[in-house]
């Protein structure tokens, strides 16, 4: 482990808010990644995770459960949890239509898991949409999208009588630059800086408790929202993720590029054979991977399709989502 990491204690808390506890995680420090190598890099994030989660387990004990999107960052805690003893329950929320859950199925029997697929109709959606928004208090898009999900699996949570630990792989791709392109090579000091800043400026946003929505997880969560783990977002993965420059976190894999490269290369050790291929895989935001921003999308549609007059000139159901946003502002308007 680094001395950056060995900078602050383990934590066996579900989640810290790390802009809180650090005064200047904003404040460029490009000089401080150093790491540039990304199998050093995976060995150290091997380490740490196993690390973090054995202190997660031995806390919460009783029969976890892992929220499985089928992307590499909840996949490869899954795998930890399996090396560490444990069998997770897995579970998956996608709407109707989607086949997302694909790489969240074909993890699930590699490891051995039980997997409950949550799949959403276009009614349950919509249902699901207003109790969120009810108990955030906002239609804000990404926080009521993010909220579905979670409140989905809980009739899952429901059935596991000695449920424990809610493993998650929130806050990776945060302070591991995933989703982002650089405009630079990644042995450039230009990279250097502009991954610096981008990882410090969505981290000091995301990793705080005074949001858009501070009380997110206990309005939707209740009783379950104290055990709904964040793997990553600690102090102590802060220290370490600052430390790996631009090479490490970007590269090619097979000839294809690749974002959270250190990461993938130890979920790709983590897991059986046969299955190394999922922590290669491209997977979006859980609000598009689950299907609901499409199914919201359609939604939408169909209210505008069904406004007076709607279809004399086109089809709200076809015409571009300009057309559609300007229809239902009109509508707002007409009623004032």
């Amino acid at each position: 482990m680094s001395n950056a990491a060995e900078q602050a204690a383990q934590t066996a808390e579900p989640l810290q808010y790390v802009s809180d506890l650090i005064d200047d995680i904003a404040a460029p420090k490009p000089d401080a990644r150093t790491i540039t190598d990304p199998a050093r890099a995976a060995q150290l994030i091997a380490d740490e995770t196993r690390s973090r989660m054995s202190a997660l387990l031995e806390r919460f004990g009783g029969t976890p459960a892992v929220l499985l999107s089928g992307g590499v960052d909840s996949i490869y805690v899954a795998a930890v949890a399996v090396a560490l003893g444990v069998e997770p329950v897995a579970i998956t929320v996608v709407t109707e239509g989607e086949h997302h859950e694909s790489n969240a199925a074909v993890a699930a029997a590699a490891l051995g898991l039980r997997h409950h697929v949550v799949r959403l109709g276009a009614a349950d959606v919509i249902e699901l949409a207003r109790d969120v928004m009810g108990r955030l208090g906002t239609s804000e898009l990404w926080e009521v999208t993010a909220g579905i999900p979670l409140v989905a699996a809980r009739r899952v949570f429901d059935t596991i009588p000695d449920l424990a630990a809610i493993l998650g792989g929130s806050g990776a791709d945060a302070i591991f630059g995933g989703g982002r392109q650089l405009t630079h090579p990644p042995t450039s000091p230009a990279a250097r800086i502009e991954l610096d800043a981008l990882i410090r400026a969505e981290s000091a946003a995301n990793f705080r408790y005074d949001r858009l929505v501070p009380h997110f997880y206990p309005a939707l969560l209740d009783e379950y929202a104290d055990r709904l783990i964040h793997v990553y977002q600690t102090v102590r993965w802060w220290q370490l993720a600052e430390t790996f420059a631009p090479p490490a976190l970007f590269g090619t894999h097979e000839g294809r590029s690749f974002d959270k490269l250190a990461l993938r290369i130890a979920c790709d050790a983590a897991l059986p054979a046969g299955s190394k291929h999922l922590a290669w895989s491209a997977k979006t935001p859980i609000q598009r991977s689950s299907g609901l921003m499409a199914a919201l999308a359609t939604a939408a549609r169909k209210y505008a399709a069904d406004l007076p007059g709607a279809r004399t000139y086109s089809d709200p159901l076809t015409e571009d989502a300009e057309a559609v946003a300007t229809r239902l502002y009109l509508a707002i308007l007409e009623k004032g």
